[in-house]
């Protein structure tokens, strides 16, 4: 069974560093200070940002004060300290991940209802048209609803109103302008 460390009085959440383990955290902390330029490369190369691989490299020497597994210096302090800063900043970048952007998050905030303005005006809108359709003499009615609204075919609208497909092409465009001037009236 292992041996529990005995606790500093003055803070019950501390345990009390044995001589040999504040000595493996002094030399890594010594490591972690004299190879902080190539540690903070090594984050920034994955996280691609200064201020998160600065944070990595704050996790890591909370890390190293902690442990409690750390019983003698590493063969390679270097390399241990290098491996831990390399899977710090992996955790830290599959974090970054997951979470949504505020900007993003944003966007999904915005009510997708259509405002009650927006909705009577095209009502209104739809009640101007309709009125204006049915001012429409029935052959350019048809015509217009035919091609625009049911997309047929001019031909075939030719076809079944038995005139020439430049007649009705002529029926459609002078419906279109008169259905514009008249909504033009009403705005």
């Amino acid at each position: 069974m292992s041996e529990s460390l005995p606790v500093d009085p003055l803070s019950s959440a501390t345990p009390v560093v044995s001589p040999e383990n504040a000595a493996v955290r002094r030399q890594l902390l010594y490591h972690l200070v004299h190879d902080r330029d190539m540690l903070m490369c090594e984050a920034m190369r994955i996280l691609g940002s200064p201020d998160r691989a600065e944070d990595v490299l704050q996790d890591a020497v909370l890390r190293c004060l902690s442990s409690q597994a750390l019983q003698r210096t590493p063969d390679s302090p270097c390399s241990y300290l290098r491996r831990m800063v390399r899977n710090l900043a992996l955790d830290h970048y599959r974090k970054q991940k997951r979470e949504i952007p505020c900007d993003a998050f944003a966007e999904t905030l915005v009510c997708p209802a259509t405002p009650v303005e927006q909705k009577l005006s095209a009502q209104e809108d739809l009640v101007h048209l309709m009125r204006a359709l049915g001012a429409l003499c029935p052959k350019r009615r048809y015509a217009f609803v035919e091609a625009r609204l049911k997309a047929k075919q001019q031909t075939e609208i030719a076809r079944e109103m038995n005139l020439s497909a430049s007649r009705v092409h002529a029926l459609i465009q002078s419906a279109q302008t008169q259905l514009e001037a008249a909504l033009a009236e009403t705005l």
